[in-house]
């Protein structure tokens, strides 16, 4: 529940202020981080104080939505990320990076008009698809939809009438009938997902699911949201690392423990508003939670996230020498 995820505007209670413009040091983890209910909560239950009380570790947040502007500028040590816009994120920034946590999977669905016969994006051929980015997941869209059926989804021989338009009204577009389809998030959809108006292609399943059946199964990936750290910083920092996977592991408690708690209290990051829509969501959530069970991972669970970039080069979406990025994992005995 990250970055271009969201759609509140305004500053999380944790996070706030102007990036830190020191240099890195010991005994600080300077985050950079979208607004974030887990993070709020963890805010606002003292559990973040109580932190770095314990640890000796102080954590200079703040709350943006060009995380990778401010990393390119060394004003972070950590950001989050898609797993699959590292190699973008390094190529921008100038920056060697390396994975060292995960959040949630991309959980994108491709969605239709309620009594639309389609059952798959190949039966929309020619048709006005809904984005709200040409990037993001709509590049695991294209890469998914070019292996399914061989049809492209972006770029000047696009097989679809692409709308781009901002990301919380698409699923509004698609009942109204302007556009023909969406890639849309489920959390901005949960009026008319409740309504009735809209439904979702490929039995409900996510980008990531799909990903999964196709490439890597029984795998959670790929991730809309990985934690990302400049690569010298983390060799400098060990201490300072685990202690924040050690953080977002108990966030992670927290979530599976207070869920519906969390959705209530902070229901403009999960765009509901209403009691009926956060009702909802709650339930919406029970059923299809993208969460991660742990921030930690294994070499095996690296080597299948890295297979996104081997569909992606397949299907032509990134170059054929595009690197796969660096992950460090913290569990297993390959660690």
């Amino acid at each position: 529940m990250v970055g271009a995820i969201f759609v509140s505007t305004a500053c999380s209670a944790g996070l706030g202020g102007p990036a830190s413009s020191r240099a890195a040091r010991d005994g600080v983890i300077r985050f950079t981080f979208a607004p974030d209910p887990i993070w709020d909560y963890m805010h606002d239950e003292g559990i973040i104080e109580d932190f770095e009380k314990g640890t000796g570790i102080s954590i200079e947040t703040s709350a943006t939505w060009d995380e990778f502007g401010l990393f390119a500028g060394g004003h972070a040590d950590i950001i989050s990320s898609a797993s699959f816009e590292v190699p973008g994120l390094e190529e921008e920034t100038e920056q060697d990076t390396v994975i060292i946590g995960r959040y949630n999977s991309e959980r994108s669905r491709l969605m239709v008009r309620a009594g639309n016969p389609a059952e798959s994006l190949e039966d929309l051929k020619g048709k006005r698809l809904g984005v709200f980015t040409s990037v993001s997941g709509t590049l695991v869209w294209h890469a998914l939809v070019e292996k399914m059926h061989g049809l492209s989804v972006t770029g000047k021989n696009s097989d679809f009438k692409i709308v781009v338009a901002d990301i919380q009204n698409l699923s509004n577009l698609l009942a109204r009938g302007e556009i023909d389809a969406c890639i849309c998030y489920p959390d901005l959809s949960a009026r008319e997902l409740r309504e009735g108006s809209v439904r979702a292609l490929y039995d409900g399943k996510s980008s990531a699911q799909l990903f999964a059946d196709l490439k890597a199964p029984g795998h959670d990936g790929p991730m809309g949201n990985v934690f990302v750290a400049r690569k010298d910083w983390v060799e400098e920092h060990p201490k300072e690392v685990d202690a924040f996977l050690d953080l977002w592991s108990r966030g992670l408690e927290e979530w599976r423990a207070h869920r519906d708690e969390i959705i209530e209290r902070y229901p403009q990051h999960f765009a509901v508003e209403s009691p009926r829509d956060v009702q909802f969501m709650k339930g919406y959530v029970a059923e299809h939670d993208w969460v991660v069970q742990d921030v930690r991972f294994d070499r095996q669970w690296a080597d299948d996230e890295s297979k996104i970039f081997d569909l992606m080069r397949e299907t032509g979406v990134i170059d054929g020498d595009v690197q796969d990025p660096q992950f460090l994992p913290t569990v297993g005995d390959d660690r």
